[in-house]
């Protein structure tokens, strides 16, 4: 969705994709090169939507079925480079057998798909019968995997096995020296007259064969696309993933979650606080402190609208979601500073082009604390210019800033709700106890769900009262409180 590669990678979406792993290489080929359902193709993403479900009944209903086909899937070699081989050149027995290989794993495929009773229930996922082109490679119809270019396919080629298992056999009871060298030459010529008879069957073979490439090419996208629901549906039942709704108007995103910094929490014995937003057509603020979870939140935004756009069920209780003609996010992880630009000017330069393209289009723009890499009095400037400029497009925008003074009747608004609710008497006391975990401590009393305020209210006072609870040297502290009052 137009995002950089490290942007992918800081928003979750790589290991969202890393956590797929097909049974297929049709399935893996789909996986690499997954892309995004467009606005005009929404019928399409609500089809898959529909696939998906279905294939989470069969997880759910028909678990033995389904371990049927994902055993079949596992089976399926990757045939590209033979049927571009076949489509300029004639086949040899080895992948004669790679074909035949293929048309046996399809065989059993749609016998076990059909017997799940999906078949009629998956949109655009058919797959057509291919007995014909198997019996080409299997004229005596034994059905058994291996591939022999049998003496039966021509008369010359019988003709030309039996002559030399005749002088064979000759060669066999022959003691006279001299006679035997004149069997071995005869032998020569005979072994020729086969290699002949054989290349003419493999060109016929493959002439046959030729015109059934299309037939190969659909089934082949048809069990990629099979593979590729499956696991979509297996990620989303192990996350509780829902389905989303497509909508005209509100982002409506609850209790979301980032399977990304989910794995990373579970590894510290934490867990991932779901967070629930709405965004409007418009600017919506995000305000806290810089350790409260803004950019989580966003970033979890980001990955979820991009998800949905690429077809899986979204990681929430419930989404609702228009679909947009681009994703885009702002955020510290910029490519463009590896390039030579300081961080502001990376941004500037990436939000120039991102503000030409809203003028014409229905984007999800995410920027993450906006020229943070400017002196405060300047970045509130900015950041408020910039929330009340995107405030009078079309598009849905959401900035992350703890900067003061930014705030305005005319946007939608929420704060994490940070340190508001805590016990500080009580955690001072902890901390005082254990100082040298008192960061740890902090981030666990930190309530990173996002609250709904309106008006002009100010980003919370954290900073200040983190600054408190880590014992911050008294007179660096009391020259702070007279500043705030």
């Amino acid at each position: 969705m137009f995002l950089e590669e490290s942007q992918r990678d800081a928003i979750g979406l790589t290991f969202v994709l890393n956590e797929l792993t097909a049974d297929s290489p049709f399935g893996d080929m789909r996986i690499r090169q997954a892309g995004v359902y467009e606005r005009a193709g929404k019928q399409e993403l609500l089809d898959e939507f529909h696939n998906i479900s279905q294939a989470l009944e069969l997880v759910d209903k028909d678990e033995e079925n389904l371990n049927s086909i994902r055993r079949t899937l596992m089976r399926f070699k990757n045939i590209a480079n033979v049927m571009k081989k076949m489509d300029r050149s004639y086949l040899h027995e080895i992948e004669f057998f790679e074909l035949k290989s293929f048309l046996l794993n399809l065989m059993k495929l749609i016998e076990t798909f059909s017997a799940t009773g999906a078949e009629a229930k998956f949109i655009d996922v058919r797959f057509t019968d291919m007995e014909d082109a198997l019996d080409i490679l299997d004229p005596e119809k034994k059905r058994l995997i291996p591939f022999y270019l049998s003496e039966r396919y021509t008369k010359e080629l019988w003709e030309t096995r039996s002559e030399k298992t005749r002088i064979e056999g000759l060669i066999r009871a022959e003691t006279d020296k001299a006679a035997l060298e004149e069997l071995k030459i005869l032998r020569t010529t005979v072994v020729a007259k086969e290699e002949e008879a054989e290349t003419a069957v493999k060109k016929d073979l493959t002439e046959k064969l030729r015109p059934y490439l299309p037939v190969f090419e659909k089934n082949i996208n048809a069990i990629g696309k099979l593979d590729f629901t499956i696991q979509k549906a297996l990620l989303a039942k192990k996350y509780g993933a829902v389905r989303p709704e497509i909508v005209d108007g509100e982002t409506e995103l609850t209790d979301m979650i980032n399977p990304a910094i989910d794995a990373i929490l579970k590894q510290q014995g934490k867990t991932f606080v779901p967070v629930s937003i709405t965004l409007r057509p418009g600017t919506t603020l995000l305000t806290g402190a810089n350790m409260g979870g803004k950019s989580v939140a966003v970033k979890t935004s980001v990955l979820n609208v991009c998800l949905c756009h690429m077809g899986f069920f979204a990681f929430a209780k419930r989404a609702r979601i228009p679909m947009f003609d681009g994703v885009y996010l702002i955020s510290e992880d910029l490519q463009s500073v590896n390039r030579g630009l300081s961080t502001f000017g990376a941004e500037i330069v990436y939000l120039n082009g991102i503000v030409k393209k809203a003028k014409n289009a229905f984007l999800f723009i995410a920027l993450d604390e906006l020229a943070r890499g400017t002196n405060p009095e300047e970045g509130a400037i900015i950041v408020r210019a910039v929330a009340r400029y995107l405030n009078t497009l079309g598009s849905v925008s959401i900035l992350t800033t703890h900067y003061d003074n930014v705030a305005g009747e005319e946007f939608n608004q929420y704060q994490v709700a940070g340190l508001a609710n805590l016990d500080f008497a009580k955690l001072s006391e902890r901390i005082a106890k254990a100082a040298e975990n008192s960061v740890d401590l902090i981030s666990d009393h930190m309530d990173y769900r996002l609250l709904k305020v309106g008006g002009r209210s100010e980003p919370p006072r954290d900073a200040l009262n983190i600054c408190r609870l880590l014992a911050l040297d008294r007179d660096i502290l009391d020259m702070i409180e007279e500043k705030y009052n």
